[in-house]
């Protein structure tokens, strides 16, 4: 065991067998890597408190502790680890945003919680965003604004859709090569 694990957090109408989670899961437990994909609660409807709560009673951060969030999982991670004052050792945050978005009201809820950037950054040394330029669900300048407010750098892809099934994105090559250099 080399100290190192991985939690993945789902976004908004997600499960844990969405998309990329499990073919990136499968990768890095090759490597005898453990990751957990949390099954966040009631996805159809989500409530931060719940999804705070579910990352509260699930998550041990061990070791090297990795995050991968998704989307409407990403500014969830975000709240937990600034609630709690969590330090951990990095983060990829994909297609995230820490503005509403006009089209899903019903996640406005996951912003009315002050998030301190600047304690983040501190707890969380090793940030990365990626974004997609043609994101037709979360706009790719609410993703780049996330990675400016982090200090994260920004990893910008032409082509890739919300990173969804329905996008291609059944696997996710880039992801998986930037958390192993994240780790390595």
């Amino acid at each position: 065991m080399n100290g190192k694990q991985v939690y993945i957090v789902h976004g908004y109408m997600a499960s844990v067998k969405d998309h990329w989670f499990e073919w990136i899961k499968t990768e890095l437990e090759k490597e005898g890597i453990p990751v957990h994909i949390l099954a966040m609660p009631d996805s159809g409807k989500p409530q931060p408190e719940a999804w705070i709560n579910h990352l509260k009673e699930n998550v041990k951060i061990t070791g090297e502790t990795y995050f991968v969030g998704h989307s409407l999982g990403c500014i969830s991670l975000l709240l937990y680890l600034n609630r709690y004052k969590l330090k951990t050792s990095g983060m990829i945050l994909v297609a995230g945003f820490l503005e509403q978005l006009k089209d899903i009201p019903e996640l406005d809820s996951f912003l009315e919680e002050q998030i301190s950037t600047t304690a983040l950054i501190q707890n969380v040394p090793k940030r990365l965003v990626i974004a997609a330029i043609d994101d037709d669900v979360v706009p790719f300048e609410l993703t780049k604004k996330q990675a400016i407010a982090l200090d994260a750098p920004l990893v910008a892809i032409p082509n890739g859709g919300h990173f969804l099934g329905r996008d291609g994105y059944s696997d996710f090559p880039e992801l998986l090569k930037e958390l192993k250099t994240m780790y390595s």
